[in-house]
């Protein structure tokens, strides 16, 4: 079986990320929404806001583990260390007049 690279698996998990949160805030949208034409003595708009709402709930557990996930990801570290980078820039040879 073919595993996915780290950066691929740490991009859809990002992405996943994004859509949870994404969701989550449209449920709690849709709740508040719903409180308002409770308030405003909207009962039948404010049971449809809520009953929508529900289905929305679940996105706001995956966001914890998602980002817990993508934190523990090891990534390969391509940059330049300070070291690196002074001695290419000795080596360099300078403009001779």
């Amino acid at each position: 079986m073919m595993r996915l690279s780290k950066p691929i698996l740490r991009d859809a998990l990002g992405l996943g990320l994004i859509i949870s949160v994404a969701l989550a805030s449209l449920g709690i949208l849709l709740d508040m929404l719903g409180a308002l034409a409770y308030f405003s003595n909207e009962a039948s708009i404010a049971t449809l806001l809520f009953h929508e709402s529900f289905s929305f709930l679940i996105f706001l557990i995956p966001p914890y583990f998602l980002a817990k996930a993508i934190m523990n990801i090891d990534l390969p570290s391509t940059r330049v260390s300070d070291s690196q980078r002074h001695s290419s820039q000795h080596e360099q040879p300078g403009a001779e007049v």
